[in-house]
């Protein structure tokens, strides 16, 4: 399994899934890592497939000639949609929610390992910056190869964030820069006395972003 994908094998749960996004004929649509494009046969509208793998995308391209077929790493793209759709591939669920911040669309359907977002950092700051909505379980036996864990289904649409969610978010986002250095901008950080302001963003654990969402009054 190279890129840690699961791939959906059962017709019915990939169709269900793809109704979620109630796609309108006109809307510009993202799919992530289609795979072998179960979920792709269900998408209509202007839709885009960014697949890393490249022999997947020669498949992609001969199944569904009339939409774009892109071989990229998403992590490493941009760009602005209407609807996106992803059976997120295990290793990339983190960065990839983090990817989403940053871009410009109305609804996301992803399929993500059952816990995921339900603890640790994620758990913490992800509800600041989106609404997010459970649909249903997905049964590992509807996955290939066999995952360890159930899936399940959430739908995520960004939130009209507040004064205090816009700096969050600002603060978030500059994840390479030390956390000192963001927050001087706003705080008078001399005040603070926090053992952890000369840490990159990236590096806080989650008992200093708690310490973080506490300053701020979230």
């Amino acid at each position: 399994m190279k890129y840690d994908q699961h791939f959906i094998i059962d017709f019915d749960v990939a169709k269900k899934i793809g109704s979620f996004l109630a796609i309108k004929d006109n809307e510009k649509v993202l799919e992530i890592g289609p795979g072998k494009g179960i979920l792709t046969q269900f998408l209509k509208g202007n839709v885009t497939v960014i697949e890393i793998d490249k022999n997947l995308c020669e498949e992609l391209k001969e199944k569904f000639p009339k939409i774009n077929v892109t071989n990229a790493n998403m992590l490493e793209c941009n760009g602005s949609y209407d609807k996106i759709i992803s059976n997120v591939p295990y290793s990339i669920c983190e960065p990839l929610m983090n990817k989403l911040i940053k871009m410009t669309f109305k609804e996301a359907v992803l399929i993500v390992p059952d816990k995921f977002m339900e603890k640790g950092v994620l758990s913490l700051v992800m509800s600041h910056f989106f609404n997010i909505k459970k649909f249903m379980e997905v049964n590992n036996t509807a996955l290939y190869p066999i995952p360890k864990r159930k899936s399940k289904v959430v739908l995520i649409e960004h939130k009209k964030l507040n004064e205090k969610e816009e700096f969050f978010e600002m603060i978030y986002v500059q994840s390479d820069k030390k956390l000192g250095n963001v927050l001087k901008a706003e705080i008078d950080v001399k005040k603070l006395n926090l053992e952890f302001l000369e840490k990159r963003i990236y590096q806080l654990n989650y008992n200093e972003w708690k310490e973080v969402v506490n300053i701020i009054g979230l």
